[in-house]
């Protein structure tokens, strides 16, 4: 055979390979569990919920389609977390919208050990939602963490909570938001609001808002109780194409707009930060400094590599939502060359 006609089948072949290549994974329902082997402390939507629990990744990365019903506000307290000693927070997250057909929302969760849930949920009253947990924060931390999903279903009964611990998600009208770690902004207590968990306020926005508006006003409706841990700012995107920092600093709630196709936050408030936030941290320059290059335009496989470039090595996950295609994008543990794609939302 001559070299044209080698040539010739290479090309074919690797076209042929490249339409091999898998699309995002569907997230399906488990089948109805025989009524015969649910746990009597177990109703029939809870059993399906806990076995549709499937590991994915090694690090571990589990998924869960969350049948049961459930009720934002029924967690009420905050939540102590586990941890005998606290690493340094140093998440980093943006939202890019320089283009409408592929609009982004990046975010590293970098903390202790923390095993991870992708959760999908689907309220009666609400929008369906997809979210990173913390299985740490459900007591499967550790050894606990590996195996989940070949143990007995009353063994699993903890990640029944997971609904009320959403680290970052979006939800089905293209509405995004994650959270990271800053300095205590010093908003005192209103006596005449509800006072609530951190990441509870995240639950209630993923079920109940679609754009910022209603987003920033969930948020001011409560008290935010940090619990034991630090205090927080969060990002929020729509699929409009805007997005807003909401902040909580010298003593009031703040919110900031983008004012560009992109928005970022790290770990201080940018809010007190001056003309020039970038030099506060490099995290935040870097990711600053690239979007604005590319004027917001970033493909997923970029967005995640931008990611990479500002982990450290306490990155837990690394997570791209794509607003406009409603897909997500995980990388666990630093390894980046292990991305996992999934399609939301899942078919029930």
């Amino acid at each position: 055979m001559d070299q044209k006609n080698i040539l010739l089948l290479f090309v074919v072949f690797a076209i042929i390979l490249g339409s091999c290549q898998a699309g995002p994974v569907v997230i399906e329902a488990a089948p109805d569990v025989d009524s015969n082997l649910i746990p009597e402390s177990l109703s029939p939507e809870e059993a399906t919920t806990l076995a549709s629990l499937e590991q994915v990744d090694e690090f571990p990365l589990y998924t869960m389609n969350f049948q049961a019903e459930y009720t934002s506000g029924e967690m009420t307290g905050a939540i102590s977390p586990i941890f005998q000693e606290s690493p340094d927070w140093a998440c980093s997250l943006f939202a890019i919208f320089g283009d409408p057909d592929d609009m982004l929302y990046g975010r590293n969760f970098d903390w202790d050990f923390s095993p991870g849930l992708l959760l999908f949920t689907d309220p009666p009253i609400g929008y369906a939602s997809v979210s990173m947990v913390d299985l740490y924060y459900l007591g499967f931390g550790y050894d606990a963490a590996y195996g989940l999903a070949e143990l007995p279903l009353e063994e699993l009964t903890g990640l029944l909570d997971a609904p009320y611990l959403p680290f970052d998600g979006m939800n089905e009208a293209g509405l995004a938001i994650g959270m990271a770690a800053v300095p205590e902004g010093g908003v005192p207590p209103d006596p005449d609001k509800q006072t609530i968990d951190s990441l509870l306020v995240i639950r209630k926005i993923l079920d109940g808002a679609a754009t910022i508006e209603e987003a920033v006003e969930i948020i001011k409706t409560y008290n935010i109780d940090w619990g034991s841990g630090p205090a927080l700012h969060y990002l929020v995107a729509e699929a409009s194409g805007r997005s807003a920092l909401v902040e909580f600093s010298k003593g009031e709630i703040v919110v900031r707009e983008n004012q560009h196709p992109w928005q970022a936050a790290t770990n201080f408030l940018v809010s007190e930060a001056g003309a020039d936030p970038a030099t506060r941290c490099w995290r935040y320059g870097v990711i600053t400094e690239q979007v604005e290059a590319s004027e917001g335009k970033l493909s997923t496989d970029e967005a995640m590599s931008l990611l990479e470039s500002v982990s450290q090595a306490n990155t837990q996950w690394s997570v791209v939502y794509r607003i406009s295609t409603s897909e997500v994008q995980i990388v666990m543990g630093r390894d980046y060359s292990n991305v996992h794609y999934f399609q939301f939302p899942p078919e029930n």
